[in-house]
């Protein structure tokens, strides 16, 4: 990034730090708001925002803890600067929820995903920005196969809850991968998706999945 670049980042950028307190001390115990409430937002958009010297941006993968405690993992779609009075500006974040195959609906078959891969959904929730707790890394298969980096995730479809069908289906993924045979069933499963490198499967004499350990 060049120093103009850089500048006009800075300047485009909404540091709503200072404001986090005020939000907790005010009307923030619940921190998902209401339908009626995110339709009727008077607020500013931002293309990024500080939070605690840690800079967020549109597009960021980001781990989110809501209220009552559930852990769950949203794209990073707006930013929003909600006018609460004359002197407090509240700090919001859009998310467009990823699921885990836990999720899918009964009718797809779950025994070869791993407890790495996320499905974006079309679900979205306007939450108060310190439900941010951290960025993750969700990449392509090939990506996460080359990565050491934690917080990890990949994807290979997008999981529409409504007609309850992965876009692109199953039929259509990318067969050219490594893939491990159960001694037990006999399925044949990605070796990413069973956290295996290819030096792990050959050293194996035996394999049983996740399915036939229980």
């Amino acid at each position: 990034m060049n120093q103009r670049q850089e500048i006009s980042a800075k300047e485009n950028s909404a540091d709503f730090s200072t404001t986090l307190q005020e939000c907790r001390n005010g009307n923030a115990a619940d921190h998902q708001l209401s339908k009626k409430e995110q339709f009727s937002l008077n607020c500013t958009k931002h293309q990024d925002i500080m939070i605690y010297k840690k800079r967020y941006q549109i597009g960021d993968s980001v781990l989110i803890k809501t209220t009552n405690q559930i852990e769950q993992i949203g794209l990073i779609q707006n930013f929003y600067g909600y006018q609460q009075d004359d002197k407090t500006i509240v700090p919001l974040v859009e998310v467009q929820w990823y699921c885990t195959y836990q999720d899918l609906a009964d009718s797809i078959d779950k025994d070869s995903f791993s407890e790495c891969e996320l499905f974006l959904t079309e679900q979205t929730t306007i939450l108060f920005i310190d439900c941010i707790q951290s960025k993750c890394f969700v990449m392509n298969i090939d990506e996460f196969e080359n990565t050491g980096t934690s917080n990890a995730y990949f994807t290979r479809a997008k999981y529409n809850t409504i007609t309850k069908q992965l876009e692109p289906p199953i039929t259509q993924w990318k067969k050219d991968l490594l893939y491990i045979q159960c001694d037990q069933c006999n399925k044949w499963f990605h070796l990413s998706c069973m956290g295996l490198t290819q030096e792990q499967a050959n050293q194996m004499e035996q394999y049983s999945c996740k399915i036939c350990k229980k």
